[in-house]
């Protein structure tokens, strides 16, 4: 998974032109699970690779898109399909509508080209299939031609599937919660087996809102988890649940809380090439910026060590996006001092305690004197 806080190239779309390497870390069934970086892991099919790919392996990838913080990925080099021998009859495939004709849908699979007969969309007789253009659609492949270079392919066949998938008593939706035992623990995240034989991935980033340096340090094989279905995937084959998603997001009411240059305590729990992330309470994470540092001559990785302790500023605080900056500067440029924010937080409970207003007492010069202290 991606970090939330990677430095900004000013294109968000060039990250899927970046070529990563990745190291293979675990598979199962077609999934094969890799490692780009701390915290960001993407997955890939099997069939990608020319040979049987094996655990500790270096490749070079590119992000095609994200499913709920796994990036998926494509190889550098290969194409999405290679050939018409890689199309089968029965498979499922990704095809985009590019245009409609009397009798259909025209489609591209990659760089092949499909077509799809009007009784196969899906779309109820009389009603139109145009809004269908432009989207990438799950469809059967009904016929594999080379000779005509076409595909033949379904969507209203695979909506027949999920309806009857859907009708069984162990279907699942998104948002739905199961009870399961975990089966497998692996460096990116943890199996759970639940209901009646199915399995589905915890991510690491979805086991816990605070920061974890393995599934371990919550999870043990055999334990009994409670679990919300995230997404579903290739008809059910790829199954993402949550563990922390069973909880109140600790950014919900954060903005009730904190505000712009509060002064808070925070423990350095990262070091990025550009700055640090200081965790203030448990499950928030900020990003304090080499450029919020004050240090002249010195990087903050020099200086700073994870579980370093430190009183920072709140610059920038967006509960939607789960994004909160920090500084180690007062506004006007001023160092923040280690104990500033416990000498404040003494202050405001001493405030608490007692009324200026009855005893005349002026708190300015008391403010100053704890902050001195």
């Amino acid at each position: 998974m991606t970090n939330r806080y990677a430095e900004p190239t000013g294109d968000h779309g060039a990250h899927t032109l970046r070529v990563w390497r990745g190291i293979i870390v675990g598979q199962d069934g077609d999934d094969v699970f890799v490692e780009l970086g701390p915290r960001m892991q993407g997955v890939i099919s099997r069939k990608a690779f020319d040979e049987p790919p094996e655990i500790g392996d270096c490749h070079d990838f590119t992000l095609r898109g994200q499913e709920d913080q796994l990036w998926v990925l494509s190889r550098v080099g290969t194409k999405s399909l290679r050939s018409w021998e890689d199309i089968e009859v029965g498979s499922l495939v990704g095809a985009r509508a590019l245009r409609s004709t009397r009798d259909g849908l025209q489609l591209k699979i990659g760089p092949l080209h499909a077509f799809m007969p009007r009784s196969h969309t899906g779309v109820p007789r009389g009603e139109p299939i145009e809004p269908m253009i432009g989207k990438t659609l799950t469809c059967e492949v009904l016929e594999v031609d080379p000779e005509r270079q076409r595909v033949l392919l379904s969507r209203r066949l695979v909506l027949k599937r999920e309806r009857e998938q859907g009708n069984e008593g162990g279907s699942l939706r998104p948002g739905q919660v199961v009870q399961g035992t975990v089966t497998r623990i692996e460096d990116y995240g943890a199996f759970v087996r639940f209901g009646r034989g199915q399995e589905g991935l915890v991510h690491i980033s979805n086991i816990s809102a605070e920061r974890i340096a393995h599934p371990t340090d919550i999870l043990r094989v055999g334990q009994s988890v409670e679990a919300r279905v995230l997404y579903i995937k290739r008809s059910g084959k790829r199954i993402a649940l949550g563990l922390k998603q069973m909880h109140e997001s600790p950014w919900l009411r954060l903005d009730k809380e904190l505000h712009a240059d509060q002064i808070v305590a925070g423990t350095v729990t990262g070091m990025l090439d550009f700055g640090a992330l200081v965790t203030i309470r448990p499950g928030i994470e900020g990003l304090l910026h080499e450029r919020e540092s004050g240090l002249t001559g010195k990087r903050l990785r020099d200086v700073l060590r994870k579980g370093s302790q430190l009183s920072v500023r709140v610059c920038e605080l967006n509960c939607e996006e789960k994004r909160l900056s920090l500084s180690l500067l007062h506004r006007d440029g001023a160092r923040i001092r280690t104990d500033e924010a416990a000498a404040t937080n003494a202050f405001r409970d001493w405030e608490g305690e007692h009324d200026d207003s009855a005893s005349g007492t002026s708190l300015g010069p008391l403010l100053r004197r704890a902050l001195d202290s």
